[in-house]
Parts: structure tokens; C-alpha cells; sequence
């Protein structure tokens, strides 16, 4: 197996980077603006270091591995997946109401899964990334 990874556009956000990392550190966070009833559904459970649900009767989800305050957050997966993988959370402090933003997803995938799923690993972390870009009101850097 070999590492792919999915990196997104670094953009520029009007959020202080500690503002950032609270909330990217605490997964309770994900999962507040959710309806009930797609949490049930999902069985979705979370507490500030992991969040976990049932995906296509899997146990699947992510705990936080790593935290070094207001610059980076390392998810690594939880439960049943069937492929290993990682959550990069990349943050810079551009000065106190300003950071850079970036996500990057690493994944442990096989040459048929690799061509089957490297395209679509990027094309999720770059709908994610224009999202982020959307709420926090930034733009690329």
C-alpha cells in the first residue's frame, strides 16, 4: 500500500488562529448544528477527542492524535475503516484577527483503490476547503 494524499488550497481566514483551533480541537463541535434525527440515524456519538458512527454498518470515525496548539490538528481514523487514513488541520497566524487555513487527507491506499478513489479524496477536500472558505469568509492565499 502507499500513501496518497489530498491537500487543499491554503486560504487565508478572518478568524484568529486560536480561535481556529478550539474549534477544530473539541469534535463535540461537528456535531452541535446537526439535526437529531441524522444523528440517531447514524448512531453518531462525540466527545472533545473522537466522533464515531455507523457508515454503511460500519463503525467508522476520527479521534484527535495530535494537537500543537494554534498550528496544527492530526485526526487519525477510528473504528472499522477499511482504509487507514489520516486528517491533516494545518493553521498559521497571519496577525491576531488573520491565519491561514489548509486541510490535507492522507490515505494508505492500494494501486486499484488509488486510481479508484485519489481523484475523488481531492475533489472532497476541495469542496470542503471552498466551504470553510465560505462560512469563515477568507480567500486563497
Amino acid at each position: 500500500m502507499a500513501s496518497t494524499n489530498a491537500v487543499g488550497r491554503k486560504i487565508k481566514v478572518a478568524r484568529p488562529a486560536s480561535l481556529l483551533f478550539s474549534v477544530f480541537s473539541d469534535l463535540t463541535n461537528f456535531t452541535r448544528s446537526m439535526p437529531a434525527d441524522a444523528l440517531e440515524k447514524a448512531k453518531v456519538v462525540s466527545t472533545p477527542d473522537t466522533i464515531k458512527g455507523k457508515v454503511q454498518g460500519m463503525d467508522m470515525g476520527i479521534k484527535i492524535a495530535e494537537r500543537i496548539p494554534f498550528s496544527l490538528i492530526r485526526y487519525d481514523q477510528l473504528g472499522t475503516s477499511p482504509i487507514p487514513f489520516r486528517i491533516y488541520v494545518r493553521m498559521e497566524s497571519i496577525t491576531e484577527s488573520e491565519s491561514t487555513f489548509q486541510i490535507e487527507i492522507e490515505a494508505e491506499l492500494s494501486g486499484m483503490f488509488k486510481m479508484m478513489l485519489g481523484g475523488k479524496m481531492q475533489e472532497g477536500v476541495d469542496k470542503l476547503t471552498d466551504e470553510l472558505e465560505k462560512a469563515m469568509g477568507g480567500v486563497s492565499a
